[in-house]
């Protein structure tokens, strides 16, 4: 069954997430795609490649009849998001979902005004970013293959649920449902902390001498890639879990004092055990 059939979906946000995923949908045969979009700018690129068949700046307007709705604006900014769709009429049955990478603080607040307007919210991040931005970045068959963590709440609408479930699953996606405190603890770990130990890494071999990096090989690149990300996505990610991530920097900063105190003693054994320790973890997860 192919859930995009018939289906009338609104897009908030043109990036490369919602960008990528009006790509997908119009693929699929969805009977309309409507999108939200903050500069009038970004709007036109999206009339420009047909992506749309209503594209405005008043988010009321694209919620208006619209059956499912993905909110792909920063985290910050989909509590205001979530009060211009609850004065919209929407389409019979909608649900709301979005693309968050935090979703503690999108429960507690644009899941709060869904819930108040008696409109299904159901919380979601498909694991399917970039270091890239931008509708320019956005592509078909960027979930294809994504962890996708949907995060129900005890009083969610099991219909709601399996609807948003069964779109990220039609999108490639393989889809997980936890609780957003445990979704939180678990991306400090696997996203947030890699992006924070990729700046560090950054700044210690860039800053004494720049210049010193024409002489490195894929090792350095690989390692830094990541804090290519867009710094002000990136500040509010991290500052909004913070509570999930100052723990897992705290194990960092343990583990980064540790190898300091054994290379200062030269500890060759215990080098050795941690570096064959660090291997085998991750041919756990990579092999």
């Amino acid at each position: 069954m192919n859930p995009f059939q018939g289906m009338s979906l609104a897009v908030f946000g043109p990036g490369l997430l919602g960008g990528s995923l009006l790509l997908d949908a119009r693929a699929r045969g969805v009977r309309e795609l409507r999108v939200w979009g903050r500069r009038e700018a970004s709007l036109q690129q999206v009339r420009d490649r047909g992506l749309a068949d209503l594209a405005s700046t008043d988010a009321q307007l694209v919620a208006q009849g619209a059956d499912f709705l993905v909110l792909c604006v920063p985290v910050g900014g989909m509590k205001a998001i979530a009060g211009s769709i609850a004065q919209a009429t929407l389409g019979g049955k909608a649900v709301v979902t979005d693309v968050g990478s935090v979703k503690a603080s999108v429960l507690a607040e644009a899941g709060a005004v869904f819930r108040q307007a008696g409109i299904p919210f159901v919380g979601s991040h498909p694991m399917a970013g970039a270091e890239v931005a931008g509708l320019e970045a956005a592509r078909a068959g960027l979930f294809q293959g994504a962890a996708c963590i949907l995060t129900p709440e005890p009083d969610t609408d099991p219909e709601a649920l399996g609807k948003v479930d069964a779109f990220w699953q039609a999108l490639g996606c393989r889809t997980a449902h936890m609780a957003a405190t445990r979704h939180d603890e678990v991306v400090a770990r696997i996203s947030h902390l890699p992006h924070l130990a990729a700046v560090a890494a950054t700044l210690a071999s860039f800053k004494p001498d720049a210049s010193m990096a024409e002489f490195a090989a894929g090792g350095l690149r690989d390692t830094t890639r990541v804090a290519s990300g867009l710094p002000s996505m990136w500040r509010e990610i991290l500052l909004e879990n913070r509570q999930a991530i100052l723990p897992a920097l705290t194990d960092l900063h343990q583990v980064t004092g540790e190898l300091l105190e054994i290379l200062q003693k030269a500890d060759e054994d215990l080098l050795l055990s941690r570096l064959e320790e660090a291997r085998d973890l991750r041919a756990t997860r990579y092999s």
